[in-house]
């Protein structure tokens, strides 16, 4: 019986070391142009256009060049409001030399966006994802959920929880190699 499970499990095992493990980013994302797209590290950060609390329509690919930082946020959520003042001054050093900062409320009224907004006193872009269907694409597993986009495109960085403006200042330095 003891060899027959041994035989068992080194079969399997060799099975896994022949053929490998998939990626993630194979189940969460596509291939456009030869490139991974995909809400992963070192993929392309899949493209969506959300509007804004002001009604404008921001679209994530336009945004090319540019280091843009992503957010994911709700007003019913503890961690979201702990974190906010410090997105808010990270953006204040950064938005000069180009930082964008994309929080993307799931959800919720515009209404209740704008009351957090004056609360905190934001001046980023605020986007309205009503249907959560950016919030989908993503595969969020919580808010707030936080992702550092590189210049060209790729996710260079991901925090699921909240984060600080410490580790944002960390994950954005290579763009930003002057300040």
């Amino acid at each position: 019986m003891l060899l027959g499970a041994a035989t068992c499990w080194g079969a399997a095992l060799f099975i896994v070391l022949h053929s490998g493990l998939p990626e993630r980013a194979t189940y969460t994302g596509y291939i456009e142009s030869g490139q991974r797209v995909a809400p992963e590290l070192n993929a392309f950060a899949p493209p969506f256009s959300l509007t804004t609390l002001g009604d404008v329509t921001v679209h994530l690919g336009d945004l090319r060049g540019r280091a843009v930082i992503v957010n994911f946020w709700a007003t019913w959520c503890e961690p979201c409001k702990v974190e906010m003042p410090d997105l808010q001054a990270l953006y204040q050093q950064y938005q000069s030399q180009g930082l964008r900062l994309l929080a993307v409320n799931l959800g919720e009224p515009s209404s209740v966006a704008q009351q957090w907004v004056n609360e905190f006193d934001l001046t980023f872009d605020i986007l309205l994802d009503q249907t959560q269907s950016v919030a989908a694409v993503y595969q969020l597993r919580g808010q707030p959920s936080t992702y550092v986009i590189s210049p060209d495109g790729i996710i260079a960085y991901i925090v699921y929880g909240p984060t600080t403006r410490e580790a944002l200042e960390a994950a954005i330095a290579p763009f930003f190699p002057n300040v």
